[in-house]
């Protein structure tokens, strides 16, 4: 688990994020009202123009241009797309909740990855700033709805489970698909999955961790 990861193995790494965050800045688009207060509009403009730029940055990293990290994401959109699908937020702090969880989930891997990347997938992927305004803005959102019981705490604790299961079988899906992404977390094949299942398993505890301060219960 110390050594570098290749170059070339990276590049199914930065296509799931990449892919992952054009869901998110979509998403965060598509849900906005146009009777939405003015602030809540400027906050969700700052949030879905910082996942369009790591879509981008992370695009612009994989070698061989737009073609090359269109055909790079191609094998991520069924699992990813699944994701999206059977998360479907009801309100939208629902919305909030799944964007708090998945930018902890990336901010996470990130870091327990980033001694061992390569250039430029270092640069592009590390810097965190966009990643924590999503969580602090999701976090608030969760503690604002309990403490007004605009939504309960059960309510939101259950689908913050249902959450981090559909990240598991994301997660399984590309990992049996993708070995390069097997090699990039468990510096190795893995065929086994067990060094990698390992990883994301301490990814999602941390993520949990990160709930359960908001009271939720994962």
């Amino acid at each position: 688990m110390s050594k570098d990861i290749p170059a070339e193995p990276v590049t199914a790494l930065l296509a799931w994020l990449a892919y992952q965050n054009l869901w998110v800045a979509e998403s965060l688009i598509a849900h906005q009202g146009v009777r939405t207060e003015l602030g809540d509009r400027l906050t969700v403009a700052r949030l879905s123009s910082d996942a369009l730029c790591r879509f981008t940055a992370a695009c612009d990293a994989i070698p061989g241009g737009q073609s090359a990290a269109q055909e790079a994401m191609a094998p991520m959109l069924s699992p990813v797309d699944e994701f999206w699908t059977m998360t479907k937020p009801r309100v939208q702090v629902e919305q909030r909740l799944r964007l708090l969880v998945l930018a902890s989930i990336e901010l996470e891997l990130v870091q327990r990855l980033e001694d061992r990347l390569p250039e430029p997938a270092r640069s592009v992927l590390t810097p965190a700033a966009g990643l924590w305004r999503a969580i602090d803005h999701g976090s608030s959102q969760v503690l604002e709805a309990t403490t007004t019981h605009t939504r309960s705490v059960d309510e939101l604790s259950l689908y913050a489970r249902r959450l981090l299961g559909e990240v598991v079988v994301m997660a399984q899906r590309l990992l049996v698909r993708q070995a390069d992404l097997r090699i990039v977390l468990a510096g190795e094949a893995d065929e086994e999955l067990s060094i990698s299942t390992a990883v994301l398993d301490d990814v999602l505890q941390a993520t949990a961790a990160r709930l359960a301060q908001l009271g939720l219960s994962v």
